[in-house]
């Protein structure tokens, strides 16, 4: 959880690093305009130091650690994930690192206790725990599937420079049956509460 903060085309800009929502992409795309790095440059851990401390605020709580700040820039970027798919794929990644979380039902089903984990939680938050309750206090939001689409062109508009597209972490579209679909929807129901929900890309059995 972080919020970004650089100056592009002489704005402040600020994106709130959303975890399993192509952060990793994004932040390359922003490395590329600003500090002329390679696309296979990947962010990982050292990513505050690569930003600057001040460019790179990472706090554990969330969203309300960091609003502050992030209201004060004048371009806010919120690009969030559809529920579903956000906590299948956070399940799988923390999967790597965990291997005995191999049951899908059963972290469905203890979803708040498996939160304790604090590599889970980082990875499996909800798009509201992160980017907050209210779409509308940011200037500009998209959907994951609109990385390269829309907000690519918008970062190399405004900063005045060409971004090679590139994904650092491709996944295969993962399966789940329609009870996981119930019980994922119940476990992230505060984004559909709140608005952060489109475009289904997992496949359903």
């Amino acid at each position: 959880m972080a919020l970004v903060r650089v100056t592009l085309g002489g704005k402040r800009l600020g994106y709130v690093r959303n975890n399993k929502a192509g952060s990793t992409t994004i932040i390359n795309y922003l490395g590329q305009l600003l500090w002329n790095e390679k696309p296979t440059w990947y962010s990982g851990t050292n990513v505050q130091d690569f930003c600057g401390k001040d460019s790179y605020i990472g706090r554990e709580k969330g969203f309300e650690a960091y609003h502050k700040e992030l209201k004060e820039c004048e371009i806010r970027i919120a690009v969030y994930r559809n529920p579903i798919d956000k906590i299948i794929a956070g399940f799988y990644y923390c999967q790597e690192q965990y291997p005995h979380l191999n049951n899908l039902d059963l972290f469905l089903h203890t979803y708040q206790h498996q939160l304790k984990n604090n590599y889970v939680r980082i990875h499996c938050r909800t798009n509201t725990d992160m980017l907050g309750p209210d779409p509308s206090i940011y200037t500009h939001v998209w959907n994951m599937n609109e990385i390269d689409t829309k907000l690519l062109p918008f970062l190399e508009q405004l900063g005045g420079g060409k971004i090679q597209k590139t994904r650092l972490r491709e996944h295969p579209p993962r399966v789940i049956t329609e009870a996981q679909e119930a019980k994922a929807k119940e476990v992230m129901a505060i984004d559909y509460k709140n608005g952060w929900c489109k475009e289904l890309i997992y496949t359903k059995i």
